[in-house]
């Protein structure tokens, strides 16, 4: 497999610059410099001024740009460093990683903690993913768009499961006995999530490091502790809409608040998800939002279910874009190890990685004028 910077190129005719850019630096700019430039313009695009321009100190002292804390969480995905302490001493042994992200001295440990623990607080990369995809997308139609989880391994302990009170019952009825009002069935979690707006669905979910178990394309069943991390991408690779959960949330919760966020960013006709998803009620929705659901049957609920038509399964089979898209993150952009814990935190570092492969897709496909 080409590496990101062999695929994309380092070659300054994408950069657009009128001056010769390597007059900036004190040595010689390498292909992955040059890429991580590329990328870092295409995310700042989108990113509001006041925030990159704002100044954070913590101490009293003279404060840092956040842009340059920014720059350096994108520069810890994008050269798979998995430690602060190790992005510190990168920084301090490369002068263009430094001038690059922004710091003319490198910040301490603490500062760096501190400065993730505010932007991870601000919320600001979905918001930037999401104009992204329209900006990249805008007047196309996309033809399929094919959703999965993968599963991210953390390193913090899961809460336990609080114990139920289990008291017997001192009357009790018989099941014979038709005079006893039945009470009213109440909705599952994918019916409600049809009539609510997709961020209150999201919240709903549990957000907690958790234990959780897959059956992978091997037929093994894989279990891990931490988060789950759910995409959206096209027949690109682009990614759309990403959520993070808990490890211990269904893949098939998620489907309808996906499906009510992507279809605000982008036109497109097919969705395409695995058994995990299989639901006459997500079919249904999918189906009312003017989209063709292509779901691979579960066949543990029916064994006599009809197979797809050929047409749909010839279809499916574009699917795998999603796990080339986890295979490019995993092996490339997100760390091997998440030290940092929290639902905040962890989503700050995987949507960092989002973000650069977004940004990847967006020079690819969509180079535009000024960049």
């Amino acid at each position: 497999m080409k590496s990101i910077t062999e695929t994309i190129g380092g070659a300054q005719a994408l950069l657009d610059i009128s001056f010769e850019i390597q007059d900036c630096f004190e040595e010689q700019l390498n292909d992955a410099q040059k890429t991580f430039l590329q990328i870092i313009r295409v995310i700042e695009s989108f990113i509001p001024p006041l925030i990159l321009t704002q100044t954070k100190s913590w101490t009293g002292r003279p404060g840092y740009l956040l842009r340059s804390f920014l720059r350096s969480m994108y520069a810890k995905s994008f050269f798979s460093i998995e430690k602060t302490s190790k992005l510190i001493e990168r920084l301090k042994a490369d002068p263009n990683l430094r001038l690059l992200c922004g710091f003319e001295k490198v910040p301490s440990k603490g500062k760096f903690s501190t400065a993730f623990s505010f932007l991870a607080g601000l919320n600001i990369q979905e918001t930037v993913l999401t104009q992204i995809a329209a900006e990249a997308h805008e007047g196309h139609t996309v033809i399929h768009v094919c959703r999965d989880s993968t599963a991210v391994t953390a390193r913090e302990a899961a809460p336990k499961k609080k114990e139920e009170n289990t008291e017997k019952r001192t009357e009790t009825t018989k099941k014979h006995d038709k005079s006893v009002p039945k009470p009213p069935k109440e909705p599952t979690v994918i019916e409600q999530q049809v009539l609510e707006e997709p961020d209150v669905s999201i919240d709903a979910l549990n957000k907690n490091c958790a234990w959780g178990c897959k059956k992978n394309s091997q037929g093994n069943v894989l279990f891990w502790k931490g988060y789950k991390l759910h995409l959206d991408v096209t027949d690109t690779g682009f990614p759309l809409t990403a959520v993070v959960t808990g490890a211990n949330v269904h893949d098939s919760q998620l489907a309808i608040p996906m499906e009510k966020l992507t279809a605000q960013k982008v036109h497109y006709c097919y969705s395409v998800m695995d058994s995990a998803y299989d639901s006459k009620a997500i079919e249904q929705f999918i189906r009312d939002c003017g989209h063709i659901a292509i779901i691979e049957p579960n066949c543990r609920k029916d064994k006599n279910r009809p197979s797809v038509d050929p047409a749909k399964k010839e279809r499916y089979k574009i699917r795998t874009t999603v796990e080339r898209s986890y295979s490019i993150l995993k092996d490339w952009l997100i760390p091997r190890a998440i030290y940092v814990k929290g639902h905040s935190k962890v989503s700050f570092v995987l949507f960092s990685a989002v973000l650069c492969m977004a940004a990847i897709r967006y020079l690819m496909f969509n180079i535009p004028q000024g960049f």
